[in-house]
């Protein structure tokens, strides 16, 4: 004897859940032009704003390397001395 597992028939509730297309009402949303990310992209901040974040980012990122650098050597030289007894 096998067991099946029962699944409801929805064919008959898809009316009733959402009305058809042609029966829907037209709402008030605007187009789709006129919301979301559709639109030609503008810039909001000037040029020199923009290069200023590019250029901090950058030397921060280069601190950032020469630091690790600089511990990396430090504890490889601190790993070659003798340890005092």
């Amino acid at each position: 004897m096998s067991r099946r597992a029962y699944v409801p028939n929805i064919a008959s509730a898809r009316g009733k859940a959402m009305p058809r297309r042609s029966e829907r009402r037209v709402s008030s949303v605007k187009t789709s032009e006129d919301a979301g990310f559709h639109g030609v992209a503008t810039s909001t901040a000037s040029s020199h704003l923009s290069n200023a974040v590019i250029w901090t980012i950058a030397v921060g990122t280069l601190s950032l390397c020469a630091g690790v650098t600089l511990a990396v050597l430090a504890i490889r030289a601190s790993m070659a001395l003798p340890i005092p007894t």
